[in-house]
């Protein structure tokens, strides 16, 4: 199985550290890449991606009112928060829109494909871990 994954950060350079990460894993495969969280949930709208790395501090529309939009624009698709906000109530607040997981960026080189792997579960389908 081929994990489709949507990136959506505000700051390319990170977009790139994320891809980095992701290329190291071959069954993930990059469909789409927002710059803000409204294009973000355009593109979950027409993509249906498998999975969405979301920052919450973006434009237009933070990541928690992305996540939101998300889940009804493409409800199986899993969102995992990858944001450098450390704030216990804004975690929470991410968390109550069904996302899969919270990760910060400054632990995401050791952390991203194991919070990737937990949105998934024990789904058999998923391969090459």
């Amino acid at each position: 199985m081929t994990i489709r994954v949507l990136l959506a950060d505000d700051f390319e350079p990170w977009r790139l550290v994320e891809r980095s990460i992701l290329a190291t894993m071959p069954s993930f495969r990059i469909v789409g890449e927002a710059s803000n969280g409204l294009e973000a949930s355009e593109l979950c709208s027409k993509l249906k991606p498998d999975i969405v790395l979301l920052d919450i501090g973006m434009p237009f529309l933070n990541g928690i009112e992305a996540a939101k939009q998300i889940r009804n624009h493409s409800p199986l698709s899993r969102v995992v928060f990858v944001t450098q906000d450390d704030d216990a109530d804004v975690r929470d607040a991410a968390l109550t829109t069904g996302a899969q997981g919270y990760l910060l960026k400054t632990n995401a080189v050791r952390e991203l494909l194991p919070a990737v792997k937990a949105a998934f579960g024990h789904d058999p389908t998923v391969k090459n871990w």
